[in-house]
């Protein structure tokens, strides 16, 4: 139900994200630039509308964030238009405009004003179950970071308004139980006047209902990232990683039970009301981190040999996990060392599961992995076992010192990022848990700026 977006402004515009600009003027920067065709006529009616003023503004979220968007709102195979723009009589909002197109002639068939300051995001969805797509707009609020919902529908030859005033935090626009139809989540952060809570809901005889609510944890101040998309191979889920005190994270599955018709949290705990089965006190979020479509949530465990606090985020094992929701288990994916203060991780093979520990030298720029000795291997009396052989070394040179060749002898390079050359030395090539050359770049990746 999905159609692609045509922005109706052009490149500038595109760039900017907010309450954006469009404007030679260095103090608005607002206004749309001239264009042609059905651009033009939709450009007179704003125009018109405003006598000149208009100032336009942007969604700050989410997959729509032109201050106007193109999309067939009545179903007769045609685009229409939809303008978000300040209101400039001093009485302050943000004002939605949607223009028919036409042939001849675009006209206005809604324009609603909101009292928000912002615009959070921009949802499309057949959420009253009509046949025809929804407009769902999150208005945002600066000062307390929350915001209302509005849901835009065609009838009648106009567009009408369905307010929804329960403030949220995050909120998704998709189809959960798979009617072919939509549903609206959100989910909220405990205040002083609730807990934290997740709605799953759609609209039922002009009316908001909530089909499905569930608990999160009360502990979480803010959502760092909000996934959508299949959590198993036939369940489509939302994934909240959330930002603790303490600089910890958490994370919340929550899913459609069709069968039992509920808005499930499996990982929340009723006596903590915490999600702390996934506590980690690493900024690392949920992602398809093996390119199989599915999401994989990480679970952080310390290297044997540590405990918390850690000394160093390097110090950890990372082990992503695959929730299923059938028999509400997590089967392991695969296991890594995330060093992102360094810009990189390294994939654990399976050889190394329970095997090896880590030594991190910040100093040095180096991170060293070890054989761990279980108890029974240990020569003292260590009751949790000790550090073994040294097995490989990765270590950050810059370019000067690579090229120089003194230091990095017995090193082979990985890649080469802003002048650092990160290399690896295998440190006992002969033993049983040793790496070859190829098993280790092909287990390294440096970190991208979209992780």
């Amino acid at each position: 139900m999905r159609k692609r977006i045509v922005a109706a402004v052009l490149a500038l515009a595109m760039l900017c994200s907010g309450c954006s600009s469009v404007s030679l003027d260095p103090q608005t920067l607002m206004r749309p630039p001239r264009a042609t065709g059905n651009k033009e006529k939709i450009h007179q009616v704003l125009e018109a509308k405003t006598n000149g003023q208009i100032k336009l503004s942007y969604p700050r979220r989410g997959d729509y964030r032109s201050a106007i968007l193109m999309w067939d709102l009545t179903g007769d195979g045609k685009e229409d238009a939809i303008a978000l723009y300040e209101n400039a009589d001093q009485s302050g909002g943000v004002t939605i405009s949607f223009i028919r197109g036409g042939e001849e002639e675009w006209t206005e068939i809604g324009s609603f004003r909101n009292a928000a300051t912002q615009v959070d995001k921009v949802c499309f969805g057949d959420v009253n179950r009509d046949g025809l797509n929804d407009v769902i707009v999150g208005w945002g609020s600066a000062l307390n970071q929350t915001s209302s919902i509005s849901i835009f529908s065609y009838k009648d030859g106009k567009m009408t308004e369905l307010s929804y005033n329960q403030p949220y935090n995050e909120m998704e626009v998709r189809d959960f139980d798979n009617d072919t139809f939509d549903e609206i989540f959100t989910a909220s952060v405990s205040t002083a006047d609730q807990a934290a809570i997740a709605r799953l809901l759609r609209v039922t005889d002009n009316m908001v209902e909530t089909i499905g609510s569930a608990h999160l944890d009360n502990g979480v101040t803010r959502y760092a990232s909000v996934t959508a998309g299949m959590i198993d191979p036939s369940q489509f889920g939302i994934v909240l990683d959330g930002a603790k005190s303490g600089g910890n994270y958490v994370t919340e599955v929550l899913f459609w039970d069709s069968q039992k018709k509920l808005l499930q949290s499996p990982f929340f705990d009723v006596g903590t009301q915490t999600a702390n089965f996934s506590l980690r006190n690493t900024n690392v979020v949920s992602r398809d981190i093996n390119g199989d479509t599915l999401i994989e949530i990480p679970i952080v465990n310390p290297m044997p040999g540590y405990s918390l606090p850690l000394p160093d985020e390097a110090c950890a094992i990372t082990n992503w996990q695959r929730y299923d929701c059938a028999t509400d288990n997590l089967h392991r994916v695969m296991g890594m060392v995330i060093n992102q203060q360094s810009g990189y991780w390294f994939l654990i093979p399976e050889m190394w599961q329970k095997k090896i520990t880590v030594k991190v030298d910040r100093e040095a720029r180096s991170l060293t992995f070890y054989e761990w000795l279980p108890a029974a291997e240990a020569t003292n009396s260590n009751v949790t076992g000790a550090v073994g052989t040294g097995l490989l070394k990765i270590q950050e040179f810059t370019q000067e010192e690579w090229n120089a060749g003194i230091a990095a002898k017995g090193f082979y390079k990985l890649e080469e990022k802003n002048a650092v050359v990160y290399a690896a030395s295998i440190l006992q090539p002969d033993h049983a848990l040793a790496l070859n050359i190829n098993d280790i770049t092909n287990s390294f990746r440096l970190i991208s700026s979209q992780e």
